[in-house]
């Protein structure tokens, strides 16, 4: 059956199935190109958050850890999956219950889709934890 098929329209020579895949073509791949750059800019936020994390436990294992440290930290991490560039905030607060450190990273992505204007969409995280505060 499919053969059939193929076979007719092999031997089709009015055109019509060319300029319909010439019109639907560059909206597939519009479509395509799109998925595919959302996808990434998703595994790039993931990746962003999982490095947050990593910095986060880095600061509970030495609650002395500078900013500048916690941002060295986070972009390698970043450097081995994607080529994003987070600015890294610590802010310490004390509380009733003990010291609280908050690490908040910002990162704008930029989506670019063939034929369509650049997107950009930024992405906040923020990681809370508790410090100690003995030895």
């Amino acid at each position: 059956m499919f053969a059939d098929r193929f076979c007719r329209l092999a031997r089709d020579v009015r055109g019509t199935s060319a300029i319909e895949f010439a019109l639907c073509l560059p909206m597939f791949l519009m479509l395509v190109f799109g998925i595919i750059q959302f996808g990434w800019t998703q595994h790039t936020f993931s990746s962003i958050r999982y490095a947050m994390q990593q910095a986060s436990r880095a600061l509970v294992i030495d609650p002395n850890t500078t900013q500048a440290t916690l941002q060295s930290l986070v972009n390698a991490r970043l450097s081995k999956a994607t080529n994003a560039t987070v600015t890294v905030t610590l802010t310490k607060t004390t509380t009733a219950n003990g010291l609280i450190a908050t690490l908040q990273g910002s990162y704008t992505a930029t989506v670019g889709v063939p034929t369509l204007a650049a997107i950009s969409i930024p992405y906040n995280v923020t990681v809370t934890t508790p410090l100690r505060t003995g030895p």
